[in-house]
């Protein structure tokens, strides 16, 4: 557990950029969400899309949104993450070149439907079609049967749900990290679901935590069915608990934002023994490296993914995390010295390892 003092629990004593610090990041985060128009316009793109499939796909399927938007963490630039879910009969059958196949055929159908850059992105970890929406400029990101990014959006969501701070402190955080240039996994460094997952972990790790686990077993209710499907060839557990059920037990940790941001940036970027222990929102935030896959011994950071345990959701090397945690240092520097919020989002060209 992380110790955290009475006085910094409860802000008496605050230090005045403490409190300059929390105002300026309530303002910012709700500069960032997502407008009511920004809401309208991926609604609508979504059920255009829908009736698209409905009008033109040979076999009866359904599209569920997921990702940052779905997970009300949206902002009116954020792409539209979708994934088909296949008909009843085809839920048992394999994800062989035949479904990547089809992402070609939708390919054709939307150029049919005037979208732009249409695209197959064959070599992703999951593959999917891109495209830009010709009415409203919207990126969409669509694969086909890959169900974990509806779990671990609907266990975003839920964690985002248990407490208003949550909500900023993330918009706050991606904020930080895309300015910092340490936000390009294509470059090395770690995704927006890779902070999400160390966010949530140390919610959970504090004295008092700002967040519990949802997913332990004794407070899932026993009618929650435990597999879910991932793909057609391996189960896993993506059963865990509906917040509202456990909010009125959880003690109240008073910390501001700006306490829990210094503190965040603090843990990760000094304090966290990245060699020893692995984050584990699964597991109450953190485990043992000796716990987690004998594989992932060489990595330099593990974040396991909640759901699918041989998932290391971080892939940043050794020289990455080190430019990562010299930028953490630097902003707890910067924002003790009173600097504030402004001076760690200046943004610089992303880092590459």
């Amino acid at each position: 557990m992380i110790a955290t003092s009475a006085a910094a629990m409860s802000g008496a004593g605050m230090h005045p950029y403490i409190q300059q610090l929390t105002d300026d990041m309530v303002s910012l985060s709700e500069t960032i969400a997502i407008s009511e128009e920004g809401t309208q316009l991926r609604e609508g793109l979504i059920t255009r899309v829908q009736g698209i499939l409905n009008t033109e796909w040979p076999k009866e399927t359904k599209i569920e949104c997921f990702g940052s938007f779905a997970s009300g963490l949206g902002t009116d630039s954020s792409d539209v993450d979708l994934v088909i879910l296949p008909a009843l009969l085809d839920q048992d059958q394999t994800l062989t070149s035949g479904r990547f196949q089809d992402l070609f055929t939708l390919k054709t159908l939307f150029q049919r439907y005037s979208m732009k850059d249409v695209e197959v992105i064959q070599g992703a970890r999951v593959p999917i079609l891109k495209f830009t929406d010709h009415k409203t400029g919207i990126k969409v990101d669509l694969n086909y049967g890959h169900y974990t990014g509806l779990y671990n959006t609907r266990l975003t969501e839920s964690y985002v749900r248990i407490d208003d701070r949550v909500r900023a402190f993330l918009y706050v955080l991606k904020a930080f990290v895309k300015a910092r240039g340490i936000n390009s996994p294509e470059l090395g460094s770690l995704s927006s679901y890779c902070y999400t997952l160390m966010a949530i972990s140390y919610f959970q790790t504090l004295l008092i935590p700002v967040l519990p686990c949802l997913q332990d077993p004794h407070l899932i209710p026993h009618n929650v069915p435990n597999p879910g499907r991932y793909g057609s060839t391996q189960l896993i557990n993506v059963a865990f608990t509906d917040p509202s059920r456990i909010r009125p037990c959880i003690p109240r940790n008073s910390m501001t934002l700006g306490e829990l941001f210094i503190g965040f940036l603090e843990y990760y970027g000094s304090k966290f023994e990245y060699t020893k222990s692995c984050v584990s929102i699964r597991c109450g935030g953190v485990i043992p490296r000796d716990e987690a896959p004998s594989a992932w011994a060489r990595h330099a950071f593990v974040v396991e993914d909640p759901f699918i345990l041989d998932f290391n959701a971080a892939g940043a090397k050794k020289d990455m995390m080190n430019i990562i945690r010299h930028e953490f240092q630097a902003a707890v520097q910067a924002l003790r010295d009173g600097r504030g919020l402004s001076a760690i989002l200046t943004k610089r060209r992303p880092h590459q390892v």
